[in-house]
């Protein structure tokens, strides 16, 4: 029960980053904070669903190489890299290629609505310092948060940890 509520937790802070991302562009810290506290709370609870609890560290590694560099490159901010990183521990080792898949197939979408709205200009007055407003003048500036969001919990549907925790739920009821 405490791991599908830390789940639950992780669900709401992924909403609440891809709100930030498209108006302000910008992931709070906090919200990795969040997401990784989630991660021991519920691993400390329930350590037997985490287990081995390394393929949760090398995936969180695998992704904080890979977003470290496209940051480093320019291709990313800080705060996706770090979010990315977090959302990462709670998918493991076997969950990274399809985060990623989906990341940026979601990634991808955002792209190109970006340069619709960057072409076509369909919002007036958009708020200043948000996604839109930035493609609208013309920036290459996408809300990655919600890519990633997208990703993350599409490898946790992948990989069962939700299912299988809605399962136990679903016994302890009945």
């Amino acid at each position: 029960m405490i791991v599908l509520s830390c789940i639950a937790i992780v669900f709401v802070v992924t909403l609440m980053a891809c709100v930030s991302d498209a108006t302000s562009l910008r992931i709070p810290n906090l919200y990795s904070v969040i997401v990784l506290a989630a991660f021991a709370v519920a691993c400390v609870a329930s350590p037997e669903v985490f287990d081995p609890l390394w393929k949760h560290f090398l995936a969180l590694a695998i992704i904080f190489i890979v977003t470290y560099l496209m940051f480093v490159a320019g291709m990313m901010g800080g705060g996706d890299s770090k979010f990315a990183s977090a959302l990462a521990i709670w998918i493991a080792a076997q969950g990274v290629m399809v985060f990623v898949f989906w990341m940026a197939v979601a990634g991808g979408v955002i792209g190109v609505l970006t340069l619709w709205m960057k072409k076509k200009k369909p919002f007036s007055n958009p708020r200043d310092g948000g996604w839109v407003a930035a493609a609208q003048k013309g920036e290459n500036k996408i809300p990655y948060g919600i890519a990633i969001s997208f990703g993350a919990w599409m490898a946790l549907l992948h990989g069962g940890l939700i299912t299988h925790q809605l399962g136990e739920l679903f016994k302890i009821i009945h």
